[in-house]
């Protein structure tokens, strides 16, 4: 009997070191993780019918959509915790001794400081209105008896200019500075159609009206109130309340009724009102009238960008954008106001002139051409021909209003609560919920003052730890797709190997540049920065002045090339990035090593903005770089670049790495049949555009293989990871799909799904779904046997 037990004891032991003890995880992050996929896993779905569904099917119940929000993600959720943490840093009373941290510092208080900000009233703006040159409510209203509009003029050029020069806001005319598409070291002039009608951090703060504030009432009679005898006596006749029906008439009406409270606002606060001769009920009538023209005007002139199709995805188009003289352009434009009988005016010499008197650099315009597309060139000529024959006192309101309206939002508590519940009229899905205004603001120094944040809230492990970490899982990625291009049997040997050397010229730039941290360089970033804990409005003028005299000293400067010869910019709207705790703030819901990793750098890429217009292509002599802010894949870019080179391959353009004539014809092909792939897809009312959608759906399929692909190198490597609580069943391949669809689970509401179908993005639902549907690896880790849902039969496969 003893001899048979030790036996069996031997043997058990055998079995024992023959199959190790699994590795579990138990930190608090790896907890962390696991409980966040395990309770939005809906295991009640076979992972190869829906595999989004599995893995997010629970995700809405575990994640309730804050009321504040249209869609709730894990990308919005991680930045709300990155401003919360910021929040908590600039709220706290303490003294810092970098004069930009204290900036910051100084900006946030006066953004919060609501008693200062209803206190000061309309003065700030009123102030401002005169610097442009504008009146303090339209001529239009006109509440004297005796005004002349036909003797009225109005320079609206100066004004144009001043609004650039001083609040680097586009009316009218739209004008930047932006990398030449065929040579990204030089600069280029561009002029269009208006692109920042915004220049002030966005703020949809509206705070609730409180029971015991008194608030004066300067709400417009209704068009019910209104005698009908003096609407109808009007050019466009108002519809009466209860008569709209349908959405736009409706909508219509609800901007209509803003803009006339807006300036009816305007109108009491001068004080010229009760000093006139005419009752309420007049100037109740006189503002209706005035807005009607308004919103007709505004009609008028975003029809002319909408019809001359300011935005193209033509790739060949953007690489060949005409460049023109401003005196050929002029000439262009008087041509056309002269044929439409208008009356032809000097504009763009004068223009330019006056937007670049605030900076160091003087304009050659015989040599510093204009890049004007097609569409811009026929948008600025429409324009001037519509400003030509409208009259002053029209041209006037336009430009109050666009002025008013953006500076409106950072003033009193009455016309935040004004613009709220305009904005809850014209969206018609009843009362919304405004954000904290203290995660509003933190996010507006955040876009504002984002380096000096950074500096003061940056983890100080990110250094010798996180971006370690970072570098090598970018290091292998780039070799797994230097395999997946070896494997590639649509390219040729030589495309291959001019693909192998971009490879290897990539640059990266994570988490800061290198002079963060070295004393002083803080300072002289922000040098000539002035800010006030007392003047919300004032600070954030003074900082986009700042970074407009930098955008426009850079024309000459060109871009700045290290000792190598590599341009290491940092596209940057000096986001915080989040740093601060980083396993905390990002590991918590992703399990594999190279998922999690390139989730960190994906979060922190995706809460930066372009400060200036990143190239789409880098000529031959400079790297392509693999920072690209304006989307949320890290692994995906070089995919992305290989789609985008598609267009112009079949001219061998000098300044571009070529594909073979064979090689794109086959990559033409392959899209081809991804496009009808892609297109099949569709929710319920909701149509994806598998045209529009094209290029990052693309992107999301090489980017998961390349990521796939570094995994695999990384497990063969360093062998499997521990595995995470409740997740002992599922492979480190599992695992690494598991948190790739999990990065998708997303509440969206109609609106938001409706915005996304508009997208250049697939719904969220959708990435995962297509990218997944199209990956032979994901078949074989889930076992989905061929002609199921998520194993289709065809598939299409670039690399």
């Amino acid at each position: 009997m003893n001899v048979g037990i030790k036996s069996n004891l031997n043997g058990a032991d055998v079995k024992q070191r023959r199959h190790k003890p699994i590795r579990i995880c138990d930190s608090k992050e790896c907890l962390r993780s696991a409980a966040n996929l395990a309770l939005s896993i809906d295991r009640t779905v076979h992972p190869c019918d829906d595999f989004y569904k599995y893995v997010c099917g629970n995700w809405p119940e575990n994640h309730p959509r804050p009321d504040a929000e249209h869609s709730y993600d894990w990308f919005r959720e991680k930045q709300i915790r990155v401003y919360t943490t910021l929040r908590e840093f600039l709220s706290k009373y303490s003294y810092s001794r970098s004069k930009p941290v204290q900036q910051a510092k100084d900006v946030y208080k006066a953004c919060m400081d609501i008693e200062t900000l209803d206190k000061l009233g309309l003065k700030p703006v009123f102030k401002i209105l005169k610097d442009l040159n504008l009146p303090p409510y339209p001529t239009y209203i006109n509440i004297t008896e005796d005004f002349d509009y036909d003797s009225y003029s109005f320079d609206w050029i100066e004004t144009v200019i001043k609004l650039k020069t001083y609040l680097g806001m586009d009316v009218l005319i739209g004008f930047d500075i932006f990398t030449a598409p065929k040579n990204s070291s030089v600069y280029r002039l561009v002029i269009g159609s208006p692109e920042t009608t915004n220049p002030f951090p966005s703020m949809h703060i509206y705070e609730r009206k409180r029971d015991n504030r008194k608030t004066r009432n300067f709400k417009i009679s209704t068009y019910n109130d209104v005698d009908e005898t003096l609407i109808v006596t009007h050019t466009h006749n108002f519809a009466k309340k209860q008569d709209v029906d349908n959405d736009d008439e409706r909508t219509s009406l609800a901007y209509k009724l803003f803009y006339a409270e807006l300036m009816k606002i305007f109108v009491i606060e001068t004080g010229n009102f009760t000093s006139s001769n005419i009752d309420e009920p007049k100037l109740d009538q006189k503002i209706l009238t005035t807005s009607k023209e308004y919103y007709s005007l505004d009609n008028n002139l975003d029809e002319l960008e909408s019809d001359n199709g300011t935005e193209t995805d033509d790739d060949e188009a953007y690489l060949n954008i005409p460049e023109y003289t401003v005196d050929e352009i002029q000439a262009h434009t008087d041509e056309i106001v002269n044929e439409n009988n208008g009356t032809a005016v000097p504009i763009w010499r004068r223009y330019l002139d006056g937007i670049f008197k605030m900076s160091d650099t003087t304009l050659d315009f015989e040599n510093d051409k204009i890049l004007v597309s097609q569409a811009d060139m026929k948008y600025l000529a429409a324009m001037a021909t519509l400003v030509s024959k409208t009259p002053p006192v029209l041209i006037e309101l336009y430009i109050w209003v666009k002025v008013v309206e953006v500076l409106a939002a950072h003033t009193t508590t009455e016309i935040r609560q004004l613009i709220q519940r305009s904005h809850d009229e014209i969206n018609s899905n009843g009362p919304s919920v405004p954000q904290p205004r203290s995660l509003q603001c933190a996010s507006a120094v955040n876009e504002m003052m984002g380096m000096a944040v950074s500096y003061a809230i940056a983890d100080p492990n990110f250094f010798n730890v996180t971006k370690p970490k970072v570098e090598t899982m970018l290091y292998e990625m780039k070799n797994a797709l230097a395999h997946l291009v070896g494997k590639a049997k649509w390219m040729d040997d030589n495309t291959k190997l001019a693909t192998y050397q971009k490879i290897i010229e990539m640059k990266t730039l994570i988490g800061f540049p290198d002079w963060f941290m070295e004393n002083g360089r803080l300072e002289e970033y922000y040098k000539g920065i002035q800010v006030n804990r007392d003047t919300h409005i004032d600070n954030m003028i003074s900082i986009i002045q700042f970074k407009l005299r930098k955008a426009f000293n850079k024309l000459r400067a060109g871009r700045q090339f290290d000792k190598n010869g590599n341009y290491r910019p940092w596209w940057t709207n000096e986001t915080v990035q989040s740093f601060v705790n980083m396993t905390e703030c990002f590991i918590d819901q992703y399990s594999s090593f190279y998922v999690r990793e390139l989730r960190k750098y994906q979060l922190q890429t995706m809460l930066e903005k372009l400060a200036v217009q990143q190239p789409r292509l880098v000529n031959r002599s400079t790297p392509l770089l693999l920072h690209d802010n304006a989307r949320p894949h890290t692994a995906q870019q070089t995919a992305t670049k290989l789609e985008e080179l598609q267009l112009e391959c079949l001219r061998h353009p000098p300044y571009s790495p070529d594909l073979a004539p064979t090689d794109y014809h086959f990559f033409e092909q392959q899209i081809t049949i991804f496009f009808e792939i892609l297109i099949t897809f569709c929710k319920e009312k909701y149509y994806v555009d598998g045209k529009k959608t094209l290029g990052e759906n693309i992107a999301d399929n090489g980017g998961v293989k390349e990521a796939f692909a570094a995994l695999q190198h990384h497990l063969r490597k360093h062998g499997p990871e521990p595995k995470l609580p409740g997740f002992e069943d599922m492979t480190s391949e599992q695992m690494f799909f598991i948190s790739y669809a999990n990065l998708w689970c997303e509440v969206p509401t109609i609106d938001a799904l409706e915005y996304e179908i508009d997208d250049e993005h697939s719904p969220h639902q959708f990435r995962p779904k297509g990218s997944l549907q199209n990956n032979e690896e994901f078949a074989r880790a889930w076992h989905c046997p061929p002609g199921s849902k998520m194993n289709p039969i065809t598939k299409c496969i670039i690399f």
